[in-house]
């Protein structure tokens, strides 16, 4: 009941209210900007993780490779030295030489995915892919391949700039690159032999393979990515 002539009372703003509020903005805000740390963090660490993986991702692996160079008289003999069984081997009967590849590798650091074998024309700067004919492998035959996730090996190894498809490129967007790659199941250990060719008008015999071949061995994972590769040979 109010007095007559009293006047009504105000209660003063209550100051822990806006202490109160002023606190959970700030933790807000605090959260937020640690949020956003965590964030870049992780992404610089991937990135820094990453650049190594594609610098040293395949020196743990031991590889042992052999090069031959065939004609085509002596192809099946040389295909099936190099881990082919007898008759499995196929090639373009037009190539007057082939370039017949084994590699054996132990001590992978991957159970899952792919090794991608290219052989590249080292008398060359940057060396030239060679066009793959097939191979074999420890699930049986398998033929050539190219993907586009491939040209990112272009952008981080000066050695592998030739695998650009933009090098073979015309005005008018027409391109007249191979397939390059073979493939082989990424175990812990295991043998590939794959076969390649030169390609174009009047390609010049290779006469030393030691000399003249480079050899790459790449990873790609279970989502197409490529990881790494490695120079193994020349």
């Amino acid at each position: 009941m109010q007095i007559c002539g009293e006047r009504r009372r105000h209660r003063p703003p209550i100051r822990e209210d806006v202490c109160d509020n002023a606190a959970v903005r700030r933790a807000v805000i605090a959260s937020v900007v640690a949020a956003a740390v965590l964030v870049v963090a992780g992404v610089v660490l991937l990135r820094v993780q990453r650049e190594r993986e594609w610098a040293d991702g395949g020196d743990r692996l031991t590889v042992h490779v052999e090069v031959s160079l065939a004609t085509q008289d002596t192809f099946e003999d040389v295909a099936v030295r190099l881990g082919a069984p007898p008759r499995t081997a196929t090639r373009l009967h037009s190539a007057s030489q082939s370039v017949v590849v084994r590699v054996r590798w132990s001590a992978s650091a991957h159970s899952d995915g792919s090794f991608q074998l290219l052989a590249l024309d080292g008398r060359v700067t940057p060396p030239r892919p060679l066009a793959a004919d097939g191979g074999w492998n420890s699930e049986g035959a398998t033929g050539s391949n190219w993907a586009g996730a491939y040209e990112t090996l272009a952008q981080h190894y000066d050695w592998l700039a030739g695998v650009a498809e933009a090098n073979y490129t015309d005005v008018n967007g027409m391109t007249n690159f191979p397939t390059a790659a073979v493939d082989a199941p990424a175990t812990e250990a295991g043998t590939a032999t794959a076969w390649f060719r030169q390609w174009g008008d009047g390609p010049i015999p290779f006469a030393d393979a030691k000399r003249d071949i480079v050899v790459a061995l790449s990873y790609v994972d279970d989502g197409g990515e490529v990881r790494w590769a490695r120079r193994i040979f020349g």
